[in-house]
């Protein structure tokens, strides 16, 4: 277990804040491998040395840090995935973004259709109920929005 004081002289750093600035960049990475010594003091085993050493020189290629913690995300959590998940004004549930421009045609078209469906379904009832007030004199005619449907 390596404390912030052994890390800033293993990553080349010159203070450490320095070092503290990259333990927390990546925290989230190196979690597991970091415990708190006496009088509360961060230390961190190997594997996070190594995290924070790949970190390091990743940051001195000449990304930014936040740019760096995000590769290093990427090289050691596992993806996450996306859940089934429905949009809250449509109909379609969809595992993952679309990956092609077809695919994404194919889902606005059957959204599309959700939608007329819903729609043809609304004007119906309301017509059928006889709704009251200023709306109860409209004609099928005037009723502009069934002309694009």
């Amino acid at each position: 277990m390596k404390s912030v004081r052994q890390l800033k002289d293993i990553l080349g750093l010159n203070t450490i804040h320095q070092t503290r600035n990259r333990i927390k960049a990546v925290q989230d990475v190196i979690q597991p491998y970091v415990k708190r010594g006496e009088n509360n003091e961060i230390l961190v085993g190997e594997e996070g040395v190594t995290i924070l050493t790949k970190l390091q020189d990743l940051y001195e290629s000449g990304l930014l840090l936040s740019e760096a913690a995000e590769v290093v995300r990427s090289d050691y959590l596992p993806e996450e995935e996306d859940e089934d998940s429905t949009d809250s004004y449509g109909s379609v549930s969809f595992q993952t973004k679309p990956k092609s421009k077809v695919d994404l045609i194919d889902y606005l078209l059957e959204e599309l259709e959700f939608q007329r469906e819903l729609i043809l379904n609304l004007a119906g009832s309301e017509a059928k109920a006889g709704i009251a007030g200023e709306d109860a004199d409209v004609e099928a005619g005037d009723k502009w929005w069934l002309d694009w449907i």
